[in-house]
């Protein structure tokens, strides 16, 4: 081959690494028999999936330049599973870093037809880009076999962590809420809810705003904080926040035709319990700790009876506000019993925490008290 051949660089690109998860392999693969190895493997692994036809694709592409005498490399490239610009930068790092050990003359992307529109402009600034080569599996003409590929694409809805959880998260929430809603409120009421949540997923996945307020949560809880617990805590603070803006909606709606303390006692009465579990919830994200520790249950715990306790006193006292012909002497036995109720539920706390502590002394589980 002379020195001074043409230099064609043949990149097969998986920005969301199908290849490294389902093959257990890291990329860059570089090399015709090492991206045939990773191709077998993959088949082997997963022999519908669309990036294996990429991977041969770009091997035969670059037999296509050997045979005029170009000297030519054959790589594969990967982001991450969760793509965005995370994985582009990945992908465009092991390009760099292969660049280097290979001045091309050219360069040549293959894709397996979608995803990969987001680094050619990066890779034309860098580059010397050629040409881009979407390969699309041909499917049967057949009509009666179309099911089968529209089957495959439907099941990734459901399976494929990506999407699964906007599929079945945001839908069994739209089925949930629809069902609460259309019992309470009239048809026109529960459509414009229904809406407004699909409008604001499609604007929350459209701008990013999930990742954004993951990362928001994750600066205020901390970065090594496992996923689940992360979802717990969120799931807390943001059920609490939504009470509490339930009660206040609930007061923004009442008959506003009574003296202030009639209709103060009748809202206090009305929500209390609610404003209280809101606020509980709140409190229980911030104090749940990782890893999970008897102390931190047991102020979890312990906020969520005293506040809940405190339920049938203050509900009295919206009462007693709301009717002046109101009996005292009834405030005063809901206090004792209020006083009777704390008492008893924090030694109910105290017994729960002793026995958890106790299992995971016996059973070795990570919960031991500091």
């Amino acid at each position: 081959m002379e020195e001074g051949a043409k230099r064609v660089l043949i990149l097969c690109v998986d920005l969301d690494d199908d290849i490294g998860r389902k093959t257990g392999l890291e990329t860059p693969i570089i090399g015709r028999e090492n991206v045939l190895k990773a191709a077998e493997k993959l088949a082997l692994s997963d022999p519908e999936e669309a990036d294996l036809n990429a991977m041969f694709a770009s091997v035969r592409l670059a037999e296509d330049f050997s045979r005029p005498g170009y000297l030519t490399e054959v790589c594969v490239v990967s982001g991450l599973k969760d793509g965005g610009l995370e994985a582009s930068r990945k992908a465009i790092g092991e390009i760099m870093n292969i660049a280097k050990s290979f001045p091309p003359s050219e360069v040549y992307v293959v894709t397996d037809g979608f995803g990969e529109e987001d680094i050619e402009p990066v890779l034309k600034a860098r580059l010397p880009l050629a040409g881009v080569r979407r390969v699309i599996v041909k499917q049967s003409r057949a009509i009666e076999e179309s099911y089968i590929v529209f089957g495959r694409y439907l099941k990734m809805l459901f399976t494929d962590p990506r999407f699964k959880k906007w599929v079945l998260g945001l839908g069994g929430l739209l089925i949930t809420l629809l069902t609460i809603l259309s019992y309470f409120r009239p048809y026109q009421e529960v459509n414009t809810v229904f809406w407004s949540i699909v409008g604001i997923a499609i604007l929350m996945k459209g701008l990013d705003l999930d990742k954004w307020i993951s990362s928001a949560l994750k600066q205020i809880y901390g970065e090594n904080l496992p996923p689940m617990m992360l979802v717990f805590k969120t799931l807390f603070l943001f059920t609490g926040i939504a009470l509490i803006l339930f009660t206040i909606s609930i007061g923004y709606y009442m008959e506003k035709n009574e003296a202030f303390m009639i209709l103060l006692g009748r809202f206090i009465a009305q929500v209390v319990d609610i404003f209280l579990l809101g606020v509980a919830l709140i409190l229980i994200s911030g104090s749940l700790k990782y890893p999970l520790k008897i102390p931190s249950i047991r102020a979890s715990l312990s906020i969520l009876v005293n506040l809940m306790s405190l339920v049938p006193l203050i509900k009295t006292l919206g009462i007693a506000a709301s009717a002046p012909s109101f009996d005292l002497s009834i405030l005063l036995y809901v206090s004792v019993l209020t006083l009777v109720l704390m008492y008893s539920v924090n030694i109910l706390v105290f017994l729960i925490t002793r026995f958890l502590l106790f299992v995971s002394k016996t059973f070795k589980i990570t919960m031991m008290e500091e």
